[in-house]
């Protein structure tokens, strides 16, 4: 999983690969009935790492599609991270176990930080934390709920106890193609001493070239979604795009 990565998303709800808009639930597009169908395309497409969630799990609190997760990983020999619902030691290992390469945590390690140094213990870099934005703010509980938590701080004590990685996302912009929340994202790698991955909105190729001129920054990632299930661009022209910018 080393250097800059493009990470197509493979969201699942109710069994099947879906996209939200805004993270709604009501907002879903459904785009394969089988969600290893997608995760094949991909790997197949050259991903290096898929990141999986799932949605159900995040809604209710608990996994709801951990048996097709890890039917998914069984099918596929690249790196998967998981998340969605994941608010236990247990479930976090559990997932280890079944073939995950990472696990990605979010309500609870901005509740519970004796919880979470324990995880980040127990799971170094194998863990990552989401830091999902809204309104300028941490949205939890599958992004229903508002912290009074701010970005910036959020990140410093996540490393402060023991996280190695964060993916930032802005919720708003999740799934609308309409461009990622640049400056969000520069603040967040600038003030954080852990890798970033980005997430949210990308539309373009050019968005995905933006993120990567930012790694300087700390970012090491971005992760895609709506934009490849709609066709807006391929997963080979984003990879052939970074490798041109960085002259390979």
């Amino acid at each position: 999983m080393a250097g800059f990565q493009v990470i197509p998303a493979v969201d699942i709800k109710g069994g099947k690969c879906v996209r939200l808009y805004q993270g709604r639930p009501e907002a879903e597009t459904v785009f394969e009935s089988d969600p290893v169908d997608s995760a094949l395309k991909w790997q197949d497409q050259g991903a290096g790492l898929l990141h999986v969630v799932d949605l159900d799990g995040a809604f209710q609190g608990t996994p709801v599609n951990n048996e097709v997760i890890s039917g998914l990983m069984e099918r596929l020999s690249i790196p998967v991270q998981v998340g969605g619902g994941i608010r236990s030691t247990d479930t976090a290992l559990s997932y280890i176990e079944a073939g995950a390469a990472r696990v990605v945590v979010g309500t609870r390690a901005f509740s519970d930080a004796d919880w979470l140094v324990d995880l980040a213990d127990k799971l170094g870099d194998r863990l990552a934390v989401g830091v999902d934005v809204k309104e300028g703010r941490i949205a939890t509980a599958g992004w229903l709920e508002l912290s009074e938590i701010v970005p910036t701080l959020a990140v410093e004590k996540l490393a402060a106890g023991g996280v190695k990685r964060i993916i930032y996302t802005d919720v708003t912009r999740d799934g609308t193609l309409d461009g990622p929340d640049f400056d969000g994202i520069e603040e967040v790698a600038s003030a954080s001493p852990i890798p970033v991955i980005a997430s949210g909105g990308v539309g373009t190729v050019d968005d995905v070239l933006r993120i990567y001129r930012m790694k300087g920054s700390g970012v090491e990632g971005v992760i895609v979604g709506m934009a490849l299930y709609k066709g807006r661009f391929t997963l080979d022209e984003a990879l052939g795009a970074i490798k041109g910018e960085a002259g390979l």
